[in-house]
């Protein structure tokens, strides 16, 4: 199935991408800022502190990695297993190295996802990281969002309502309110504000949010990873399922608005584009097609050195090409070279060619410096980037957003 790409000129925003297929045409905005697991530089990654500083410096999209945990509720975490971003070897030391699927959503909110970033960066390091961040009163009272996506204050919850406290592992819904301009509600101590239920011998859970008074109007989208979609059987359909149910997916709730900025904000979040979907797993990516039908953009990750890519080679790229384009793969994400992180140069010269040969579009991961900006910038549509203020001035200076 061949797609053909058309560029077209947003009113003085930056470009964007229409992609025909024969299925339907999708909305895709072009030079986008996609900011990896909120940041990895500035904050601890994937907590309420990165996704807010991703929002506040004007993001395209939040960037978050999938997990579901032993009792079926969806997560943000990057690793298989919680020692590297959590004290979980304080917490539960016996199970340090047990993955995530092993634990139920209440032991994981004991977690502190934030002092550890303190303690290897010093020199990025905030007070609002560490387990002694301030817990403050604020006079909003908590809300919830019901089933329609509507917002609807407690009738057994009144003012004070909490924010603040250590970092804790977030849950899918917390990015999604975090791009709707929305802090997680906390007790006194601290601890996050929620009520678990059970209906039907099922566990579901209600989480409490109030407004961010630091919140500027920007609205990102988000861009989502199922990781290590193996260890999840059908996480795709929970996802599916999760993105209904929170009024995220293009699918249930459709919305045609394609204006990524307005009135000088990030306008994302209210576009049909509002979600993107990704992963490295062949059969992942078979599985959002399947429950998708293509109509929510989609990114295929290349990773030199695994089962798919032994080899960056003509023969190895191809096939890899094919299978994104056999299953409804919009957007190749290939790892790019440079410090910190040393990853294999997946887009280079002959790398480019071949993509766009198959007139994918590309979101090449991940930029950390100036130096990669320049370097792949004009071969890219868009950057996942653990330094989005960087990405932002690099497309600044391109043209004007």
């Amino acid at each position: 199935m061949k797609t053909t790409v058309f560029l077209i000129l947003m009113t003085s925003i930056f470009m964007s991408c229409k992609m025909n297929t024969s299925k339907q045409e999708i909305f895709i905005p072009r030079d986008i800022v996609i900011a990896h697991r909120g940041t990895t530089y500035w904050a601890p990654e994937e907590t309420e502190a990165a996704y807010r500083w991703a929002r506040e410096i004007g993001a395209d999209y939040l960037e978050v990695d999938i997990q579901r945990t032993k009792d079926g509720v969806l997560i943000a975490l990057h690793d298989e297993n919680l020692t590297r971003t959590t004290n979980i070897s304080t917490i539960y030391p016996e199970m340090a190295k047990v993955a995530v699927s092993d634990f139920t959503l209440e032991e994981l909110l004991k977690l502190d996802a934030g002092s550890w970033f303190n303690e290897k960066n010093p020199e990025q390091a905030q007070i609002e990281f560490s387990a002694m961040a301030p817990v403050v009163a604020i006079s909003s009272i908590p809300l919830y969002f019901d089933n329609s996506g509507k917002s609807v204050n407690s009738p057994n919850l009144i003012s004070p309502a909490y924010i603040g406290g250590y970092q804790g592992v977030l849950v899918l819904e917390d990015v999604m309110r975090i791009a709707q301009g929305y802090r997680i509600a906390k007790r006194e101590n601290g601890e996050r504000l929620y009520e678990k239920l059970t209906k039907n011998g099922k566990t579901e859970y209600v989480f409490y949010y109030v407004q961010d008074s630091a919140y500027s109007g920007h609205k990102p989208g988000i861009y989502i990873e199922t990781k290590e979609p193996g260890l999840f059987p059908e996480i795709e359909k929970d996802l599916f399922n999760e993105l209904t149910r929170l009024g995220w997916n293009n699918i249930t709730h459709p919305v045609s608005d394609t204006l990524v900025r307005k009135d000088g904000k990030v306008n994302v979040g209210e576009t049909s584009a509002r979600i993107m979907l990704q992963t490295f797993s062949p059969e992942s990516l078979k599985k959002l097609n399947k429950l998708f039908h293509g109509k929510i953009p989609t990114t295929f990750l290349l990773w030199l050195g695994d089962y798919k890519l032994v080899e960056n080679n003509i023969t190895y790229y191809f096939e890899n090409l094919k299978w994104a384009k056999d299953h409804g793969a919009h957007i190749i994400g290939p790892s790019i070279s440079g410090e910190p992180n040393n990853y294999a140069d997946l887009l280079n010269d002959e790398n480019y060619r071949w993509i766009r040969s198959r007139n994918f579009l590309i979101h090449p991961y991940s930029f950390d410096s100036n130096w990669q900006m320049i370097q792949y910038g004009s071969r890219c549509d868009g950057m996942f980037t653990n330094r989005a203020d960087l990405t932002l001035e690099y497309y600044r200076n391109q043209a004007p957003r």
